[in-house]
């Protein structure tokens, strides 16, 4: 049997240059494909650390709304336990 090379075989060679055409087909889709999920996922995250942000301002406020009433609370106390003493005996309760 002969040995066939396949410069010298037209529709082998046709073969291939259809299969090569083929992949370049399945590879341009696949890009876009990647490229069109890289911009979903891109502003996702956008998306999160927009949220993320967002938390730690509302926490920040939440800590600095709690620190301020304790805060409050010791500062104020000896004045409301001066105030219910003087009150308690002006009233002679």
């Amino acid at each position: 049997m002969p040995i066939k090379t396949i410069m010298n075989e037209p529709s082998e060679l046709s073969q291939i240059l259809a299969l090569l055409n083929k992949l370049d087909t399945d590879v341009r889709a696949t890009n876009k494909r990647l490229e069109a999920e890289t911009e979903e996922n891109k502003k996702k995250f956008e998306k999160w650390d927009e949220r993320y942000f967002q938390l730690v301002k509302d926490q920040g406020n939440t800590a600095r709304t709690i620190i301020i009433a304790a805060a409050s609370v010791v500062i104020l106390s000896p004045v409301l336990g001066a105030v219910a003493d003087l009150v308690k005996n002006h009233l002679n309760w």
